[in-house]
């Protein structure tokens, strides 16, 4: 039998007056870049640095309620993994193909997987390099030195950029082999390919056409170059890890719809990402429509373009959350994205958004489901148990059991935790209270402020498509002793009481119906100072007051739906 262990923090979190939307299953990705420093690593070679600025950045995604992140794994032919095909990132250690005292995919694996997030592996597919550090290309480890013949020369706004050719088999294959290699040495949740295109009709290809045209068009052949890559990955990984991702992120515009003239992924750069969806060879493509509602061409009406011909697939619109006019439109371009029912969004890239609060997140929430993939559900802890292991701050150990048939044969990763308001309170967003892997052994609750007398926890288990167990474990009602004692000694049904104790700390106990709010200010003979507002729970209600009291005589609740004001003297 498995038990699962983790310390985690109860805190009371204040009520937000505009109610946006929320979703049961919705995927909410970023694309974290490693390619020139964009995001991460940071500008030093200090190892522990760039592990520590790596967690961080899982920490804050995890707050902010995503639950998907594409991590940069490979770029200009070099990569943030154990590869026997190309060397390690320059930007780890000052050198390419220098070995880190780390694995940085392994660390963003297990931090995305500790805090309950998808990990993708982003991976540059085509393009070999670009930028100005042309040390990488130089070096006699990249691509371009090792098989000059695989690679093309490309012009892009009068610089050059590097691609390997798509038309050569060989190079299909060492692409192929190379993201295996990766799929068997990591326990990655996704493929994520970026750059799987031509950069232009002008691409010199005349040597591998001359080969192995066979006759097709031209422009036929590229795409098809394109679509026998991902025929054969697919293949490949899926026998390996059928429960694997496999997902394209396409430029924005796959055929220019009326009054559009843009670049097309179909027609300039040989994309036929459509081609992909309705064979089935990927799981998920995420458009880059980097485009806001007001400009040519329209974010809605791609976005709307793409969802309507996801042939069963999902469909996860790319945001551009660098472009201003985007951000000021990006609840607005959420909520579109629910309209129409696409299976969620991405954003490019970490750096814009890490200092935004998303307000249609308010809850936690799975990844969009994939049940060609897997829809069956997992079995349901058992036996869920809580024991109190101490007063100050109040912690809490909750203790449940699962078979390791259960856990092995349901591939299970995850377990959900809820906290509900009520036993009869349903399984909702709003409940979940934190996703925890399957590989702990119990869960440590730390309650420093107890907004309540009791908690009512339960836990279901989640695989690792996020399915949830139909039915949880049994629910355990947690009561707070100090506080039941004290609700045992006042009478607060009618009038709320105040509780001063020896150390100061001043908690006041009241009852509240359904829909009940409150202010609560401090005040004396002279003047009158709000502390906060809140929403009761249903039942009995514990506050407590953290804000300096001395030199205040009283403390007052006003009852904003009745306007019936209670004063308290401390």
């Amino acid at each position: 039998m498995k038990k699962a262990l983790i310390i985690l923090f109860i805190m009371v979190i204040p009520r937000i007056d505009t109610v946006y939307p929320q979703i049961s299953r919705e995927t909410r990705a970023v694309w974290v870049t490693t390619n020139i420093r964009l995001d991460w690593p940071p500008p030093t070679f200090n190892q522990d640095s760039q592990k520590n600025a790596l967690v961080e950045i899982f920490n804050n995604i995890k707050n902010k309620k995503l639950n998907t992140v594409y991590f940069q794994v490979r770029s200009s032919a070099t990569v943030m993994f154990n590869s026997s095909f190309d060397p390690y990132s320059p930007y780890l250690t000052g050198e390419v193909g220098g070995i880190p005292s780390y694995d940085p995919l392994d660390l963003a694996i297990k931090s995305a997987h500790h805090r309950g997030l998808e990990l993708h592996a982003w991976v540059n597919v085509i393009r070999c390099f670009s930028g100005e550090d042309g040390f990488i290309f130089n070096n006699s480890y990249h691509i371009s030195k090792r098989k000059p013949e695989w690679v093309v020369e490309f012009k892009e706004n009068g610089k050059s950029t590097y691609w390997l050719d798509p038309g050569l088999p060989e190079v299909r294959e060492y692409l192929v082999a190379l993201i295996v290699e990766m799929v068997k040495q990591y326990e990655i949740d996704g493929v994520h390919l970026d750059f799987l295109r031509y950069p232009g009709k002008n691409f010199d290809d005349v040597f591998s056409y001359g080969v192995y045209g066979n006759g097709l068009n031209r422009d036929d052949w590229r795409r098809n170059n394109l679509t026998l890559f991902v025929e054969e990955l697919s293949r490949r990984i899926k026998s390996i890890k059928p429960y694997i991702k496999l997902g394209v992120t396409p430029i924005g515009i796959y055929r220019n719809l009326d009054g559009m003239n843009g670049w097309e992924g179909y027609n300039s750069v040989y994309q036929d990402t459509r081609e992909w969806l309705q064979r089935k060879l990927i799981d998920y493509a995420v458009p880059q429509i980097y485009w806001s509602f007001d400009s040519n061409p329209k974010f809605d009406v791609l976005a709307k373009d793409w969802n309507d011909n996801s042939f069963g697939r999902n469909i996860i619109l790319g945001i551009g959350a660098y472009k201003p006019e985007v951000m000021a439109q990006i609840e607005n371009i959420i909520d579109f994205s629910r309209e129409i029912n696409s299976q969620g969004i991405a954003f490019f890239r970490y750096g814009f958004i890490k200092d935004y609060n998303f307000k249609s997140f308010e809850y936690r929430t799975f990844p969009s489901a994939m049940a060609w993939i897997d829809d069956i559900r997992p079995l349901p802890p058992i036996d869920l148990s809580y024991d109190i292991l101490g007063y100050n701050p109040l912690v809490l150990s909750l203790v449940w059991n699962i078979s390791e048939h259960s856990l092995e044969e349901n591939r299970i990763g995850y377990y959900s935790l809820y906290s509900l308001p009520e036993t009869s309170s349903s399984f909702a967003p709003e409940n979940l209270f934190e996703v925890i892997e399957a590989n702990n052994k119990n869960i440590a609750l730390s309650i420093p402020k107890p907004g309540r007398v009791e908690y009512h926890f339960a836990v279901k288990s989640v695989d690792k498509t996020w399915n949830e167990s139909s039915t949880s474990s049994n629910i355990v009602n947690v009561t707070i002793p100090e506080l039941e004692s004290l609700l045992q000694k006042y009478s607060v049904y009618n009038k709320p009481a105040l509780i001063k104790r020896s150390d100061s700390i001043v908690k006041i106990l009241l009852m509240a119906n359904d829909n009940e709010e409150i202010e609560v200010s401090a005040g004396n003979s002279v003047y009158t100072k709000l502390l906060f507002s809140k929403k009761l729970l249903f039942g009995k209600n514990i506050l407590s007051l953290d804000s300096a009291l001395d030199g205040f005589t009283f403390i007052r609740i006003k009852y904003k739906l009745s306007g019936r004001e209670v004063n308290l003297n401390l």
